[in-house]
């Protein structure tokens, strides 16, 4: 995805997210690398967050030994791999302080439940500087930015990640959403579970390329579908 000519337009518009004082945390590694390598966001910082939060039990206080430890199990890893994956990679987040967060996460399920867990780490470590969500979509180049206001979000966290239970406070309406989705996805009759069970034929790297284009909302990578499908061919 090409941000230059949105950025350009953001950097028009608010200037002082530009600056050193500004940490953008972007949906995964390919994004960072994107951004880092073209300094798109001028001399502000950059990190990853390299988790896939909308799959496998999640735990609080986020990011302590024990979440750590429950999500390195759920992605059949160690801890050490995790550490290095996902940890190492925030450590600008947890050592550094700033006046400005910049959320760079898309609208689909996967690309939400991330961002519910780092507003749900903002305000369990009380940061207390400006947050903004720069959402774009995938298949346009359009980035909305809005200011966020922490409060709310370790709550919904608990609610939807730890516990798969509707949110009981007001949210975006495309966070709500996604959550809607990713709630339907626990049932294991779902819609994903049911296309895998009607295309027996398929191989399975087939199957995941369709089930990517046909279940965009999802936002779902190759790890995710491969699990999914060898659950249900397994049972």
């Amino acid at each position: 995805m090409n941000f230059k000519e949105e950025v350009i337009q953001l950097q028009n518009s608010k200037a002082e997210l530009f600056d050193a004082d500004v940490l953008n945390i972007l949906n995964g590694q390919s994004m960072y690398d994107e951004f880092h390598s073209n300094k798109i966001m001028g001399s502000s910082d950059y990190v990853p967050f390299n988790e896939a939060m909308c799959v496998h039990p999640a735990a609080k206080p986020i990011f302590d030994d024990r979440f750590i430890q429950l999500r390195a199990e759920g992605h059949q890893s160690s801890v050490e791999s995790y550490k290095k994956i996902v940890i190492e990679p925030l450590k600008p987040l947890f050592q550094n302080h700033y006046n400005y967060i910049v959320l760079w996460f898309g609208e689909d399920v996967f690309c939400q439940m991330n961002l519910l867990t780092v507003l749900a780490y903002l305000e369990q470590s009380n940061y207390k500087g400006k947050v903004f969500l720069n959402s774009f979509r995938d298949d346009e180049f359009k980035v909305n930015q809005t200011e966020l206001f922490l409060g709310s979000y370790l709550n919904v966290y608990e609610e939807v990640l730890m516990h798969q239970q509707k949110p009981s406070l007001a949210l975006l309406p495309v966070m709500y959403q996604a959550i809607e989705l990713h709630l339907s996805m626990l049932a294991e009759d779902n819609s994903v579970t049911k296309y895998i069970k009607n295309h027996t034929h398929l191989s399975e790297a087939e199957l995941v390329k369709q089930l990517i284009s046909v279940f965009p909302t999802l936002g779902y990578g190759d790890l995710q579908y491969i699990e999914l499908i060898r659950q249900v061919r397994k049972a």
